[in-house]
């Protein structure tokens, strides 16, 4: 849909929820799929505390999000399935780390871009979770692949 028809008919419904959440004092975490790019700001605008997933497929980048948007909105997501998939250990490693350099600060929860497919091993998942326990938690300690995202 476009982002006008968004504007139109979903964005009043959702400022209300977001308000009624936050009344209840509770963050929002919004889902949505594809590019979102033209509506993030949006979504800044309503209060929403995060946005989950980031498909990488369509474009989206949490790296240069958090530059461009800095802790104004925090992500969920964005580690590319297409990579994933490949099995490749040093190109999921370098995947891993890259996406982990948008936690700096807080703000960031790892997590697959879309759901994890069939086409991922048990063997690959499980390298994944090593590589996020070891390098995803605070005080991050990233090496040159992670480096910080500055805002």
């Amino acid at each position: 849909m476009s982002p006008a028809y968004w504007r139109r008919h979903f964005k009043p419904w959702v400022e209300r929820m977001i308000r009624a959440v936050h009344a209840a004092g509770l963050p929002v975490i919004y889902h949505g799929c594809g590019n979102v790019h033209t509506l993030l700001p949006d979504f800044i605008e309503l209060g929403v505390d995060a946005y989950n997933p980031l498909e990488a497929k369509a474009g989206m980048d949490v790296v240069d999000l958090r530059k461009r948007y800095g802790h104004r909105l925090g992500f969920c997501g964005n580690s590319d399935m297409r990579v994933w998939e490949s099995g490749d250990r040093d190109a999921i490693r370098r995947e891993v780390l890259r996406k982990l350099g948008a936690a700096h600060g807080g703000g960031y929860i790892f997590q697959s871009d879309h759901s994890v497919s069939s086409a991922v091993s048990g063997i690959t998942y499980d390298y994944i979770v090593k590589l996020v326990r070891q390098f995803g938690t605070y005080p991050l300690q990233l090496p040159a692949e992670g480096a910080a995202v500055t805002s």
